[in-house]
């Protein structure tokens, strides 16, 4: 967030699964040992169809300890791709952040493996942790790129699919000629266009701040200025928009920026793109200056 309020993304983060986690983390753990399930099913077909076969336990057994360790990483890749979807706006550097986020995922693959299983798997070729996760490197190199790509995708479409349906919502006629009917995880409010101070982003999300409090809104602020009246509301950022009346000094702060402060305490910051524009709106409220005697 802008300026010098309190910033929206911890409330934005807290829709991360926060209601139920026991029950999505149990999701994550039947998907990857369904995936374990079937790594181990296609390597003993496999190695049958060889002329080599192995033993079932022990092949799955080694499967799902490396699969344990997908496991026990998904909730920070999880979180560290919502963060990149929430902070980082360009498309360029998002792809950035993924491909540096892989070495980092695989390195700690292969050294939690290695921490956790070199007692049950020690010797041979791994004879201490160090050499365990030089073999684990090369062994899981092939997959770990898939799979990281996998949960990204997911995790990311995850997160997109609330705001189709936001979309779908907002475009449906719902809305008053005095109120912003916003719908938020199954409720819905009505809050009349007088009671905002402002709204500010949180990455694909918006935060309307009124008098009844905050409310986050699976909504992208630009989506949602579409549906503000013209002329009661000004952009001041590319984060945030303010209710003009609400507007109490306006303090400049350098090469062109200043800070607003509006009625409710808020203190938010004016870009010098968008300054011109919200003195314009502003300039009808000045007060007649006195006559000259």
């Amino acid at each position: 967030m802008t300026g010098a309020s309190s910033a929206p993304e911890p409330r934005a983060r807290r829709l991360f699964l926060s209601d139920n986690r026991r029950a999505w983390s149990a999701i994550i753990l039947s998907g990857w040992a369904l995936v374990a399930l079937a790594q181990a099913l296609q390597g003993n077909f496999l190695a049958a169809y060889r002329g080599t076969p192995q033993p079932w336990w022990p092949t799955f057994g080694y499967t799902a300890a490396i699969y344990s360790i997908w496991a026990l990483l998904s909730w920070p890749i999880v979180g560290a791709v919502i963060a990149i979807e929430r902070r980082i706006r360009r498309l360029s550097l998002r792809i950035i952040a993924y491909l540096s986020l892989w070495p980092v995922v695989v390195g700690a693959h292969v050294l939690l493996f290695a921490l956790i299983y070199w007692p049950v798997y020690r010797g041979g070729a791994a004879a201490t942790r160090w050499e365990m996760t030089s073999v684990m490197f090369v062994r899981i190199l092939d997959t770990s790129g898939l799979l990281y790509l996998a949960l990204v995708g997911l995790t990311i479409g995850w997160l997109r699919w609330p705001r189709r349906q936001a979309a779908r919502a907002a475009s449906s006629p719902t809305t008053d000629d005095d109120a912003l009917v916003v719908r938020n995880r199954g409720t819905v409010h009505r809050l009349r266009f007088d009671s905002i101070d402002w709204i500010g982003a949180a990455g694909d999300y918006a935060e309307i701040h009124s008098a009844h409090g905050a409310h986050l809104i699976e909504q992208s602020l630009t989506s949602l200025a579409e549906r503000l009246p013209t002329g009661q509301f000004a952009r001041i950022h590319r984060g945030a928009l303010i209710r003009i009346d609400r507007v109490r000094e306006i303090a400049p702060i350098g090469r062109g920026d200043a800070h607003v402060r509006l009625t409710s305490g808020a203190e938010l910051r004016l870009s010098r793109r968008y300054r011109a524009n919200l003195a314009m709106l502003l300039a009808p409220r000045s007060p007649p200056a006195e006559p000259v005697p």
